[in-house]
């Protein structure tokens, strides 16, 4: 009896141990990419196409679409070959990768009319063998006219990079192309592209360069197009001949927006605006940045300082400005009091967007002096100043790019109380 119930138990263990075994080297195997790649055929043959795609890797591209819209494309993409089934018709493929976390399989692909053998990849995330997507996903990109407006399979296209129009993530198969012409001399676009095979649209029309020279640091906008102006001179390619909008305008609402229409053509394709006027707004500003530049100028003759011009002017000539300010009003000064008066005379804007403004100051100053004997005594001074004064916009504000004198007069005070010239 003993003996029969040791044999009992060793038995009991043996199958415990089988079991256990086999359910380990079940589990392992079911994380092979052998076994991934199996279940994969499986469902495809079986037409179940959202298991399919459930046994695949997403990456950045295929998060794009749903996993609907993906089943979609599969199941589409086999019923139109009349598919009968597909299988594995060897086992891994040498090493096509040196990296171990990828495998590749050869597969058999049967339709109605053909059969194709292709490789299939499996890439192992975390542990977890995953089916790479068999097809290419490429993005479109779509070289049109200025101004024109793209359909891709009657989807308005709004992405556009480097003067082309981009569709990202397009799945394998035919679609259609129009292009939408800004004029009316030429009739739409329309041409059909098959996807991965075709990538690129250009569009078969003589165009021409455009270039529009105007102040500086505007915005130009031809035919809806944008372009920020740096250097003076904006270029447009890719232009149809025919009339466009041309507008120019200030991001910040300083001059007044320029806009006419202008016929482009082979002999007319170079265009020069140079008459642009301050805006209401700009205006203010400008006079704004004046009156805060004589407020802390009045402060600086009382104060004997002149650092402050450097809030007010460009950082080239603000050590010319100080040195000039310094000749005026702080060297060999001892002042009591100081008081001011200014007056705009004019203002215009040149065609690089420079302000020139004519100001007229009267500065009145009552200076401490000694006589022969070293008496103190105070003498009243007046210095009448015209300045012409060059302002570059800088944002909401001016900035001081120049200032010289056009006109001068220095007088005092003379003990009888009369005005006398230097």
């Amino acid at each position: 009896m003993k003996v029969e119930k040791r044999v009992i138990i060793g038995v009991g263990i043996a199958v415990c141990l089988i079991v256990i075994t086999s359910c380990c080297l079940w589990s392992s195997y079911k994380g092979q990419s052998k076994y991934i790649l199996n279940k994969y055929l499986e469902a495809i043959n079986n037409r179940d196409y959202s298991t399919a795609v459930s046994y695949m890797y997403k990456d950045e591209k295929l998060l794009s679409f749903t996993e609907e819209a993906l089943s979609n494309f599969i199941q589409n993409y086999f019923e139109e070959k009349e598919f009968i089934k597909v299988k594995a018709t060897s086992s891994k493929i040498g090493d096509q990768s040196k990296d171990a976390k990828k495998k590749f399989y050869e597969v058999k692909y049967n339709f109605a009319t053909k059969s194709i053998t292709n490789t299939l990849s499996l890439i192992q995330i975390e542990n977890k063998w995953q089916v790479v997507f068999p097809f290419r996903i490429e993005d479109i990109h779509i070289y049109t006219p200025l101004g024109s407006s793209v359909w891709f399979d009657d989807q308005q296209v709004t992405d556009k990079e480097d003067n082309k129009y981009v569709v990202k993530n397009v799945l394998p198969g035919n679609y259609v192309v129009r292009v939408v012409f800004p004029n009316e001399m030429c009739g739409d676009y329309v041409t059909t592209i098959n996807v991965p095979t075709e990538t690129e649209v250009i569009v078969p029309y003589q165009t021409v360069e455009v270039s529009v020279e105007c102040m500086s640091g505007t915005v130009v906008e031809l035919g809806g197009e944008q372009q920020v102006n740096k250097d003076g001179v904006v270029l447009f390619e890719n232009v149809l001949e025919g009339t466009y909008p041309l507008k120019i305008y200030d991001t910040y609402g300083n001059i007044e927006t320029y806009e006419e229409p202008i016929s482009v053509s082979q002999e007319n394709r170079s265009f020069n605006v140079e008459k642009f006027t301050l805006s209401t707004l700009g205006n203010e500003r400008l006079k704004k940045s004046v009156d805060n530049f004589y407020s802390a100028y009045i402060d600086g003759i009382k104060n004997h300082e002149s650092n402050f011009i450097n809030d007010f002017a460009v950082a080239e000539i603000s050590a010319h400005l100080i040195e000039e300010f310094e000749a005026w009003f702080v060297d060999g000064k001892n002042l009591k009091d100081a008081r001011m008066e200014v007056e705009i005379e004019q203002i215009n804007m040149n065609s690089e967007g420079v302000v020139e403004v004519e100001t007229l100051e009267v500065v009145k100053m009552t200076n401490k002096e000694a006589d022969a004997g070293g008496k103190i005594y105070e003498r009243e001074y007046q210095v009448t100043l015209k300045w012409i004064m060059e302002l570059i916009r800088e944002g909401e504000s001016y900035k001081l790019k120049d200032r010289t004198i056009a006109e001068s007069l220095v007088s005092y005070k003379d003990k009888d109380g009369r005005w006398v010239a230097y």
